[in-house]
């Protein structure tokens, strides 16, 4: 099953990858994309938490220690979502990395 979907979300990006012109405007695209997916990330594990906390609420006995198991691996996934995206923050801001526009790999092209 993983091989389909990953097979199917390679197939999906692939008219997206073969209108960049050059490894640069690729490397936008994909930035692109990863911009748009951290937000989605982050959201997505917030909604998580909040249907965890709601479950542990509204539910008794076992369903409810399970409940409280998926919001302690809530707060985790969205520290370890947030902590990542800082850390690459405060890397490109140390190494004066412009994350305003793509790399150049006019080298690769040469």
């Amino acid at each position: 099953m993983k091989k389909y979907i990953f097979l199917g979300s390679i197939m999906a990006l692939m008219p997206v990858l073969t209108f960049a012109n050059t490894l640069g405007d690729m490397l936008i695209v994909v930035g692109d994309i990863i911009s748009a997916a951290v937000p989605i990330a982050i959201s997505l594990a917030v909604l998580f938490f909040i249907i965890s906390l709601l479950m542990y609420i509204l539910r008794e006995g076992e369903e409810k220690a399970k409940a409280k198991t998926q919001m302690i691996w809530g707060i985790v996934i969205l520290f370890a979502i947030v902590a990542m995206w800082g850390l690459v923050g405060v890397l490109s801001d140390t190494f004066g990395v412009d994350t305003d526009s793509a790399p150049s790999a006019t080298w690769v092209v040469e």
